[in-house]
């Protein structure tokens, strides 16, 4: 057996990251998404209650800012004036109010499925339309245009934006983050591990130091992703669903959903839970509360035959939870076979791949997943 690519060859190595602990803030009736203000507060927007909290990320404590009848609130965000914005996702609008108001301007009306918002140091809002795919630009004075549009958007829901006006997408249903630069280039940066099975995957994100912190809905996990490059692994999460504290590799979280980052960087709150008790969980990235937490050992793929007739045996060794890919690849290029191995805890798998379609010849084992790629090569007889 010759192994093509030798990315990571050395399984027993552990490179520490950063200190990381989890911890909750907040044990119930949070919201969803999050909003770190100027003024050293927490908002959270509560979809499905029509309440907007205020939170102290010292001592936990929250307010309810505002209530309203419209139950179908999205995505919140808070200038540097403290104008609070958010929408309606059902009914189609984007509004602003501020502590003490009893009710909600509308800013524009008639869209379908506004989402995540952010804003740019002009003052400028961009809102993630889902259900069209498109990323709209509303300026201060209220008048807007379509900012981006089309592929690779694709249910663009959560929106993040960095110091240079960087745009960051998150992309509900297939895992995508789209970048898009402030003359509108848009690419994918890098792309989670999705089911595909119309179920939310990734929900809203936020950018902190030069990296992106995504809630992976679906896989109960918070990612952490390279602003530049796209590379990106599990920041905290086994990939089971719980409420359980400690170390960010051995917490659990239910359906992480809104996410905001402490102005320092330091440190990142997550909503998780199921609506309408959401808990508030803290993230320490940093500092002398937080335990060292080693960045997971990378796979290791090995073939139990080669060559093989029409049956591949395959093992594979997993030092964290992950749902990689494989796919099988002729020496053309042609893609015979690409199918997702989900929730796969860590441990040693073996994993039995059907060949019998295959026509004789030499073929790459592919497997792609956050803790690596790898390729071997076997030939089918």
């Amino acid at each position: 057996m010759k192994s093509i690519t030798s990315i990571f060859c050395f399984l027993a190595m552990l490179v520490f990251a950063k200190a990381q602990t989890v911890s909750t803030l907040v044990p119930f009736n949070v919201g969803d998404d999050l909003h770190y203000g100027i003024d050293g507060y927490i908002y959270s927007s509560h979809y499905g209650e029509g309440f907007f909290r205020k939170i102290d990320p010292e001592s936990g404590s929250v307010d309810t800012i505002l209530a309203i009848t419209d139950a179908t609130i999205g995505a919140i965000e808070v200038d540097d004036s403290l104008k609070i914005f958010t929408s309606s996702y059902d009914n189609g609008w984007i509004g602003y109010f501020r502590e003490g108001d009893t009710t909600i301007t509308h800013l524009v009306e008639g869209f379908s499925g506004p989402a995540g918002i952010t804003h740019g140091s002009d003052g400028i809002l961009y809102v993630a339309n889902n259900q069209n795919a498109r990323i709209i630009r509303i300026q201060p004075n209220g008048q807007f245009d379509i900012f981006t549009l089309g592929n690779p958007l694709f249910w663009p829901t959560g929106i993040t934006i960095d110091p240079d006006n960087n745009l960051y997408v998150a992309s509900l249903f297939n895992g995508q983050i789209i970048k898009i630069t402030p003359n509108r280039q848009m690419s994918v940066l890098g792309n989670l591990p999705a089911i595909l099975d119309n179920n939310e995957d990734v929900a809203y994100l936020t950018w902190a130091s030069g990296k992106l912190y995504i809630c992976h809905f679906g896989r109960h996990t918070i990612y952490e992703m390279d602003a530049e490059t796209g590379d990106f692994h599990i920041l905290a999460g086994t990939g089971q669903p719980g409420n359980a504290d400690g170390p960010a590799l051995e917490a659990t979280f239910e359906r992480p959903t809104g996410i905001a980052a402490s102005p320092t960087g330091d440190t990142l709150y997550v909503t998780d839970g199921v609506a309408p008790n959401q808990r508030l969980r803290r993230i320490v990235l940093q500092g002398p509360n937080a335990a060292v937490a080693p960045t997971p050992a990378l796979n290791v793929l090995k073939l139990r035959a080669n060559p093989v007739g029409d049956h591949l045996v395959a093992e594979i060794t997993l030092n964290a939870f992950s749902s990689p890919i494989y796919s099988i690849v002729d020496v053309g290029g042609k893609i015979w076979t690409k199918q997702p191995l989900l929730d796969l805890p860590a441990g040693k798998h073996i994993l039995e791949l059907p060949l019998s379609q295959l026509p004789t010849g030499s073929y790459f084992l592919h497997l792609n997943s956050e803790l690596g790629n790898w390729v071997e090569k076997f030939v089918k007889t």
